[in-house]
C-alpha cells in the first residue's frame, strides 16, 4: 500500500482503478527544410492553423455544455488568432527554414518556458493553454485524431502527468468524474473546469506515474488530499464506508443549500459567492446565494491578447448585475500588480512587487485604464444592483481619491445622457494594517467594508502567501489577525456600515463558527463550499455568541488554537 499527498482541486472521493494517461510525445521524423520547400510547408502549417480554429469553431458553435467549457477554449482559439504568434511561426519556416511541426515545437516551447519562469499563476495557466494548442495543432500535423475514451469504464480514474483544459473538457464529455496528476494548479484553466463540472481531482502528487500502473486500486481522497494505491483490506473496508457516508452528507448538504442561512439564535447570515469568471455565473444562480460578494475583475484579462476596452467589460459587468438581481453583485476594481501585473502593460521592474504599485495604487497611476473601467460598470449599475470597492486602500486619501474619479466618470456619464445607479456603494478592501487601524476614518466617508483576509495575513505577519517554506508563519488564526478583525468589526459597527469577509478566510470550514460567534453577518465564500458553508451556519447557536463574545483575543497562539481545533470543533464537523 502507498499512500501519497497532493493538493485538492475539487472535492471528493472514489474507489476505483488506475488508467495512466500518457503525455503526448511527438516524434518528428522530418526537421529541416530548404529555401525551395518553405512556400509549400508554410502552406501546410497555415492549413493545420486553419484546421485547428475550424475544429474550434465549430465545436463552440454548437457547444450546450457548462459555459466554463466555451470560455476556457474560446482561449485557445484567440491563441490561433494572435497575429505575433502567426508571425513568429512564418520566420521560424521561412527564415530559419523548420519544417511545420518543428516551427511549432520550437515557437510553442519558447513561449511556455517564458511564461513558467514567471512564478506567478495566471502566467503558468497562459503556458498550459499554449501547450494545449501545440498538442492540438501537431496532432493535426501528425494525421492523428482527437482523444477519444469511448471504451472509458465508470470505475476507472484517470492518472496523468499533467492535465489540459481539452483533456478536462473531453473528461466530461466521456463521463469521466475523477483524476489525478503530478503536476497543476489551483487556478489554472484545468482546474477551474475540473470545479465547473464537478470532476474530483488532486494534483501535485510527487511520483505519481512511477508509483502508479493500470489496473491498480486506488483511494483518490479529494476531501484530505490523498491517493492510496493498492490499499489492503483494512484501509479499503474504512474507505468503503467513508464513502456511503459522503455520498449521504452530499445528499443532506444539496438540501441544505435551499434552505437561509441562519443560525439557530435566529441570526440572519448573508452569504455571497466569490466570482472569478462569468462563466461560472449561471452554476451560482442555483446555488441559493445572496448574490457574489467579490468580483475579481482582473481575470478579464485572462486569455485575452490586448487590454479589456469599456465595451467589453460593460458586457461582462452588465451580465453579472442581471444575472445576480435582486441579490447583486461586489465588483472590486482591478486588483493588478504583485502576482496578477498583466503582461499587457509595460511596468519598471519592482523588487519587491507586493509592497509595490499594486491595486488601488496600481489604479490610480494608470488614470486612463481606471477612468475605463469605472465607466463600464457604472452603466452597467442601470441593469442591476452594484457595488464598487478599491482593494489594497492604505487609508483615507486613497478611498477619496479613487472617489474623486468616480464622480468624474458620473459627470461624464450625465453629461452624455447614459444611465447610472447615481447612488451606487462605494467601499473598500481591508487588507492592510494600516486601513484597519483608519478603519473609523475611513467609516466615515465610505459605504461599506470587505476583509481580504489574504492579504491582511500575509501583510501582518510578514509571511508570503505564496511561499510553501512561509506555511508555519501564515496563520489566519493568529491572535494578531483576530484582533484586526474585531478592531474592524468594531468601527464598521460604530458608523453603521456593512462589513464582509471575502478572503479565504470565510470558505474554510473551521473558521466560521468563530467570524459568527465574533459578530460577523456576511461572507462571501468558494463556490465549491457553499452547502458546507451554510451548514455550518445553521448549526451556530447562542453559547456560541457568548463563548467568542467572552473570549480575550489578547493572547497566545496556542490558546486560540484550542479554540478553533478543540473547542469549536463539534460546530463545524458536519
Amino acid at each position: 500500500m502507498i499512500i501519497a499527498e497532493g493538493s485538492v482541486i475539487q472535492p471528493g472521493l472514489k474507489i476505483g482503478v488506475a488508467r495512466k494517461i500518457s503525455p503526448k510525445t511527438w516524434h518528428l521524423h522530418r526537421l529541416r527544410i530548404s529555401p525551395a520547400e518553405s512556400d509549400t510547408e508554410l502552406s501546410v502549417l497555415n492549413e493545420a492553423i486553419q484546421t485547428a480554429k475550424h475544429d474550434l469553431e465549430e465545436y463552440l458553435a454548437s457547444f450546450q455544455g457548462p459555459p466554463a467549457d466555451k470560455e476556457i477554449l474560446s482561449t485557445h482559439l484567440l491563441i490561433l488568432q494572435d497575429p505575433e504568434l502567426e508571425s513568429q511561426l512564418r520566420e521560424a519556416v521561412q527564415v530559419r527554414l523548420e519544417s511545420a511541426p518543428l516551427a511549432v515545437q520550437n515557437t510553442f516551447d519558447s513561449i511556455t518556458s517564458q511564461f513558467r519562469e514567471i512564478r506567478n499563476d495566471f502566467f503558468s495557466q497562459r503556458a498550459a493553454d499554449y501547450q494545449d494548442v501545440q498538442n492540438r495543432l501537431l496532432g493535426i500535423l501528425a494525421g492523428e485524431e482527437q482523444d477519444s475514451y469511448d471504451d472509458w469504464r465508470p470505475e476507472q480514474i484517470a492518472v496523468l502527468k499533467d492535465i489540459t483544459p481539452s483533456q478536462v473538457s473531453n473528461f466530461s464529455r466521456f463521463k469521466i468524474d475523477a483524476y489525478c496528476s503530478e503536476q497543476g494548479s489551483f487556478t489554472s484553466h484545468a482546474s477551474i473546469l475540473s470545479r465547473s463540472l464537478d470532476i474530483t481531482s488532486v494534483t501535485g502528487i510527487a511520483g505519481l506515474f512511477d508509483m502508479v500502473d493500470n489496473g491498480d486500486t486506488l483511494i483518490l481522497d479529494g476531501l484530505e488530499g490523498k491517493l492510496i494505491v493498492n490499499p489492503d483490506s483494512p484501509t479499503l473496508l474504512r474507505y468503503q464506508g467513508l464513502l456511503k457516508t459522503y455520498l449521504a452528507k452530499q445528499d443532506k448538504l444539496r438540501d441544505i443549500g435551499k434552505l437561509p442561512a441562519i443560525t439557530l439564535s435566529g441570526r440572519q447570515i448573508k452569504l455571497r459567492c466569490n466570482l472569478e469568471l462569468l462563466s461560472e455565473l449561471d452554476s451560482l444562480r442555483y446555488l441559493g446565494c445572496d448574490g457574489i460578494g467579490l468580483y475579481r475583475t482582473e481575470y478579464l484579462y485572462m486569455g485575452k491578447d490586448s487590454l479589456p476596452d469599456e465595451e467589453l467589460q460593460f458586457e461582462a459587468y452588465r451580465e453579472a448585475a442581471e444575472k445576480t438581481s435582486p441579490h447583486g453583485v461586489v465588483i472590486r476594481s482591478f486588483d493588478l500588480g504583485g502576482d496578477k501585473l498583466s503582461h499587457l502593460i509595460p511596468a519598471p521592474h519592482e523588487d519587491n512587487p507586493y509592497l509595490g504599485s499594486r491595486g488601488i495604487r496600481f489604479s490610480l497611476s494608470h488614470p486612463d485604464i481606471f477612468r475605463t473601467q469605472i465607466r463600464a460598470i457604472l452603466r452597467a449599475s442601470a441593469y442591476g444592483k452594484i457595488e464598487l470597492m478599491f482593494p489594497m486602500v492604505m487609508d483615507v486619501r486613497d478611498f477619496l481619491k479613487a472617489r474623486e474619479i468616480v464622480r468624474e466618470c458620473e459627470n461624464d456619464l450625465k453629461a452624455r445622457n447614459i444611465d447610472y445607479d447615481p447612488q451606487i456603494p462605494l467601499g473598500v478592501m481591508i487588507e492592510i494594517p494600516s486601513a484597519v487601524l483608519c478603519a473609523d476614518e475611513l467609516a466615515q466617508h465610505c459605504d461599506f467594508f470587505s476583509i481580504g483576509t489574504n492579504d491582511l495575513t500575509q501583510y501582518t505577519l510578514a509571511a508570503d502567501r505564496n511561499n510553501p517554506a512561509l506555511a508555519p508563519y501564515y496563520l489566519t488564526h493568529h491572535p494578531a489577525l483576530l484582533q484586526l478583525l474585531r478592531l474592524t468589526l468594531r468601527a464598521a459597527q460604530r458608523h453603521g456600515i456593512p462589513v464582509s469577509i471575502c478572503g479565504e478566510m470565510a470558505s474554510q470550514l473551521h473558521y466560521i463558527p468563530l467570524l459568527i460567534g465574533m459578530g460577523f453577518t456576511e461572507l462571501s465564500v468558494n463556490p465549491a463550499s457553499f452547502n458546507q458553508c451554510k451548514s455550518v451556519i445553521r448549526g451556530c447557536d447562542h453559547a456560541l455568541d457568548l463563548l467568542i463574545g467572552d473570549f480575550d483575543f489578547n493572547c497566545d497562539l496556542a490558546q486560540t488554537e484550542e479554540l478553533i481545533y478543540q473547542t469549536l470543533k463539534p460546530y463545524y464537523q458536519i
